[in-house]
């Protein structure tokens, strides 16, 4: 792992971005994990939108953003869309679960 200052040539760069960049796969899986397990544990699809825990989300990020001197307009979009992404799983999810569990019992 070198520091941007100790890259000397455009290949140390590409090297930590790519190094960066694995890292950012391996942490969005992580979460994916957890986003998928919420799914398994919230009993309705409704559920998947909880406009307050959106907005703590939001607000938390934007704090992080903002000590670590990043441009909020453009990770905020990112965040937004993240947690759309999200939302529109675990309610697909919910719903496909609930389904497959009526046809189960016959309701």
């Amino acid at each position: 792992m070198r520091k941007p200052e100790d890259c000397t040539e455009k290949s140390h760069i590409r090297e930590e971005i790519d190094r960066i960049d694995r890292s950012l796969v391996a942490l969005f899986a992580e979460r994916d994990s957890y986003v998928r397990r919420m799914a398994e544990i919230k009993s309705d699809p409704s559920e998947a939108r909880i406009e307050s825990r959106v907005k703590e989300v939001l607000d938390r990020v934007l704090a992080e953003l903002d000590s670590a001197d990043l441009a909020p307009d453009l990770y905020m979009q990112f965040w937004e869309e993240l947690i759309e992404v999200n939302i529109a799983y675990e309610a697909a999810a919910i719903a496909a679960r609930l389904a497959e569990e009526n046809e189960t019992t016959g309701a």
